[in-house]
């Protein structure tokens, strides 16, 4: 179903677009009833365009997740088929994947595991989206570290998980009119 909603929204629509210097968000009209939205948030700029917390200041590679827990704050189109793309640009553990859960608006969806500069694509069940299309994604990480565990050498304070470049949402629905 839902591959088949993404290509009808992309076979036959036309576009809307709103830009800020850090996201891009464009919402796809269909004459055959089917509501698209895509938007992109830029995680190396110092606004990436979207609430977030438990995160570092930006850098050139995206933005380190700090603490043992991360939150997105997204929307999409309410009552939507989502899914969210994660691009990982590295992790704090060099010689194991980085684990941990996904919570969407407080329940547990999903559980991965990126030994880094991977995506991963985290699907939304509609059932999860606020009843206004807003998204509150948690990261639960396991196995955040501060970087002396790995490398003495380095100082660094901050209890690290991931580093995000970039998180792009892409969820369609039916109009029932």
């Amino acid at each position: 179903m839902y591959v088949l909603g993404m290509t009808l929204a992309l076979c036959c629509c036309s576009t809307k677009e709103e830009k800020s210097p850090d996201s891009v968000t464009t919402e796809v009209k269909s004459e055959s009833n089917v509501k698209h939205l895509y938007s992109f948030y830029d995680f190396c700029q110092e606004n990436p365009g979207c609430e977030i917390s438990g995160f570092s200041g930006n850098e050139d590679f995206g933005r380190w997740s700090n603490g043992d827990t991360a939150t997105i704050e997204l929307m999409a189109v309410p009552k939507a088929e989502v899914t969210v793309k994660l691009d990982v640009d590295r992790i704090i553990c060099p010689d194991e994947p980085l684990r941990f859960d996904v919570e969407v608006n407080g329940e547990k969806i999903s559980h991965f595991s990126t030994n880094g500069n991977s995506t991963v694509f985290v699907n939304v069940p509609k059932e999860n989206l606020g009843a206004d299309g807003s998204i509150r994604m948690m990261f639960i990480f396991e196995n955040a570290a501060k970087p002396g565990k790995y490398n003495p050498e380095n100082h660094d304070g901050r209890k690290l998980g991931f580093a995000l470049r970039n998180v792009t949402v892409y969820g369609y629905c039916l109009n029932k009119d």
